[in-house]
């Protein structure tokens, strides 16, 4: 590809999108992604030098041949009202000129109405976007595939991006019933799951369910793409957002000298320059061997592996040793459904298993129950040579399964303690790489990675989740990391 013809294309789909360059290269990059193959082969590096040369341009620049399906289908979901025709140069009648070689508006229409590939067809379509990744668009759908293909939608959440749609959108609103087809392109449950848990803005395409028949079928009525409140919201959030994390790192600075002395803040640079990416919007992302790594949280230089080694742990045989005496105290609590939540990441967790609920042992940085959990929390506390994070039972209905998704931070490693399951049959998959649990043993993982779980037998699966913060830290660069998670805690319950 031509770097001109694709800086060419990118601006205008930048002209286009609401906010312009304001809405970043990771956005742009999303939304061509989600139009067109060829640039999902781009990184956000590689990306951003493309962007710095879209924005170059003194005047809009013509549609490139090349590029003209995506740019026509881009333009189209961001904004109806966007008119090409006016940005562009008109070709000499002789083909020569400052027009020649690029198509007009029109033919920019018929080219992307007859390329099929790059972009979304038919009538029930429609984009939601989000400010960051802890709002939840909100959709349920089920694992099972619908008689047309596409998931059925299960269940709608209340607060949730869709539902604010709806809200906004009475005449067209998404209902339960009707089938998500396709979520920026990607058609199966795994693929919609993960476009869900990492994408700002989606693009739904859905069979709508018929008020006079039982049949799912495509809607006579369009739906209205009508993303400008949410637009608003992300621009308004991101600018707090880049405020909040700018004057983070001063704060944290002064913490540290008091707390370690004259010089500790220059040993948390690492941690600076991580918050200093996620004022900009950007998450690591990095395509491996072992599988991906997906991580808006993510320090330099700290050991990344999906698999690690229970023997380069010691506290793991310890804990181990523990398991039937735990696997008592939990099952003295089974029978006790209010125990069982969601977690404090339930908005999460219910995207990618809704049936996943956990009891908490040691969650927000407090003991849980210690009189219920006696044995289980003695445990815990007498480990050497680890710093929990979080502990607790997480609870997997049979025949279920858990959507590949990243956890987003490579400083918590995680660990789990099989304590009741069928054997063979629940699979745990981290980076390209599925192993099964065993009752009785451990495992440790980078869930930085995107994984995946599957419980295929007739009963629950119990395990003992046990994240703990990554060894490689130093002590200024923990504190400076838990002091962080709590102010922004904060001013996210502020929006």
């Amino acid at each position: 590809m031509a770097d001109n013809e694709i800086a060419a294309a990118v601006r205008l789909v930048i002209e286009a999108h609401p906010q312009g360059a304001e809405a970043g290269p990771k956005a742009i990059l999303d939304i061509l992604q989600a139009q067109d193959d060829r640039f999902k082969g781009f990184g956000i590096q590689k990306f951003k030098r493309i962007f710095g040369k879209a924005k170059e341009f003194t005047s809009l620049p013509a549609v490139p041949q090349d590029y003209a399906a995506t740019v026509a289908s881009a333009t189209k979901q961001l904004n109806p009202s966007f008119s090409l025709e006016k940005t562009q140069p008109q070709p000499a009648k002789n083909g020569t000129g400052k027009g020649a070689g690029y198509s007009s508006c029109n033919e920019v229409v018929e080219v992307a109405s007859e390329n099929k590939e790059n972009c979304i067809d038919g009538d029930a379509e429609v984009v939601l976007a989000r400010p960051d990744l802890a709002r939840k668009f909100g959709m349920m759908i089920g694992m099972d595939k619908a008689p047309q293909g596409g998931h059925t939608i299960t269940s709608i959440r209340q607060g949730g991006v869709l539902d604010d749609w709806n809200s906004k959108n009475p005449s067209t609103a998404i209902q339960v019933g009707d089938v998500l087809l396709s979520v920026n392109g990607k058609g199966t449950f795994d693929e919609m799951m993960k476009e869900f848990g990492q994408s700002l803005s989606c693009i739904l395409k859905l069979a709508r369910k018929s008020e006079h028949s039982n049949k799912q079928v495509l809607s006579s009525e369009p739906l209205r793409v009508d993303n400008s409140e949410a637009v608003k919201e992300a621009a308004e959030w991101e600018k707090r957002k880049a405020r909040v994390t700018a004057a983070l790192i001063p704060g944290l600075k002064k913490i540290i000298e008091s707390e370690f002395g004259p010089g500790a803040s220059a040993r948390i640079s690492r941690v600076e320059r991580m918050y200093e990416r996620i004022g900009q919007n950007e998450v690591y992302e990095e395509e491996t061997e072992l599988g991906k790594i997906y991580a808006p949280g993510f320090i330099q230089g700290l050991c990344t592996t999906p698999w690690h080694d229970t023997k380069d742990y010691s506290w793991c045989a310890e804990l181990s040793r523990q398991w039937k005496a735990i696997r008592t105290e939990l099952r003295n609590s089974l029978s006790e459904d209010s125990l069982w939540t969601g977690g404090a990441y339930q908005a999460s967790n219910e995207a990618y298993g809704a049936d996943w609920k956990i009891m908490g042992v040691f969650t927000a940085d407090q003991w849980r129950d210690e009189k219920r959990f006696k044995v289980t929390s003695a445990a815990v506390r007498s480990l050497k040579g680890v710093k929990p994070f979080e502990v607790f039972f997480a609870r997997m209905p049979a025949h279920t399964k858990i959507a590949t998704h990243s956890d987003n931070l490579n400083y918590i490693l995680t660990s789990h303690l099989a304590l009741e399951l069928e054997e063979g049959k629940c699979l745990f998959k981290v980076g390209s790489e599925e192993r099964p649990w065993k009752e009785g043993e451990m495992l440790v993982v980078d869930t930085s990675y995107m994984h995946s779980c599957v419980n295929e037998s007739d009963r629950a699966r119990y395990v003992l989740v046990f994240r703990f913060w990554h060894p490689a830290l130093s002590d200024e660069e923990l504190r400076a990391i838990q002091l962080s998670h709590a102010i922004l805690a904060r001013a996210s319950e502020k929006r």
